[in-house]
């Protein structure tokens, strides 16, 4: 833990400053970005971006889902990779009658929230159908002490209602040095929750889109870790590590099954999963 303050403390030294969209905290209305700073900064791959950071690159909008450094945002559907690609510069406030779709953000009180998968009339909160826009990376963290329901249930216990379940978030913080590392394995940690959500019902609306959507993704931090792997060869999947019991992995398996129904046999389909994981390449 010592190594990963020093690292820490070094990486937070070039953070860039960037506009941020929590600087507009009003609960009243949308955030329109070109009111907090009508050209936003260039991405610097030198710089550490906070969650709600706001850059441009390559003529394109992107907002910090929580720390990076070094990776370069993209126009793609994925946030564990650190950004969100924002295609309108208005930022809604969460509606109750609207449909949204995987990938969609929106604003809810002070706090922004990222579509996981199709939704309507899901109001935006931790365990949802909606991701909390929220570091994931701290300096000094405060890790959720072990409790005796820690491993009972498929959910496991969250005390810090971050979303994340504790011992997993215990595990990546202690096991890994790198902020990389870290921020990588708990952004992926929504994408894995899916599948437990899937064995216990909490998709209804559960359709070949949202599951192709889902097994894409999965496959694709499967593929970028072992990239990550090339320069971090003691790197372990967040996969193995979420789905840490028996009746973890049996419903990972179940749920991949599940899904698989609703997806009609495709030889070509896996070739999709692995166009993004050279963004995972940290650039000097």
């Amino acid at each position: 833990m010592t190594k990963l303050i020093i690292i820490a403390w070094l990486l937070f030294c070039s953070h860039a400053y960037a506009t941020n969209i929590f600087q507009l905290n009003s609960k009243s209305k949308n955030t329109d970005l070109t009111d907090i700073q009508p050209n936003h900064p260039q991405w610097n791959a030198g710089s550490v971006y906070v969650a709600g950071d706001v850059v441009t690159h390559n003529n394109s909008l992107f907002i910090a889902a929580f720390w990076v450094k070094g990776i370069e945002p993209i126009e793609n559907q994925p946030h564990w990779d650190g950004w969100i690609w924002v295609q309108n510069t208005v930022i809604e406030k969460w509606q109750a009658n609207k449909v949204y779709q995987g990938g969609s953000l929106v604003k809810h009180g002070t706090d922004y929230f990222l579509a996981r998968y199709w939704n309507e009339n899901n109001e935006p909160a931790p365990h949802s159908s909606w991701q909390k826009i929220k570091d994931l990376f701290y300096l000094t963290p405060e890790l959720p002490p072990e409790h005796p329901d820690d491993y009972k249930t498929l959910d496991g216990v969250d005390q810090n209602d971050n979303g994340i379940r504790d011992d997993y978030e215990r595990y990546v913080y202690e096991k890994f040095d790198s902020p990389q590392l870290i921020t990588f394995s708990l952004g992926a940690a929504s994408t894995l929750q899916l599948v437990i959500d899937i064995e216990q019902g909490r998709i209804p609306n559960l359709d070949a889109e949202i599951g192709k959507q889902i097994i894409l993704d999965i496959m694709n931090i499967n593929y970028c870790v072992r990239y990550l792997q090339n320069s971090q060869p003691d790197f372990r999947e967040p996969e193995v590590l979420y789905f840490n019991t028996i009746e973890r992995a049996y419903a990972n398996r179940k749920s991949q099954n599940k899904i698989s129904d609703y997806i009609a046999w495709d030889d070509d389909f896996h070739y999709a999963a692995d166009k993004d994981c050279k963004i995972l390449k940290v650039k000097e």
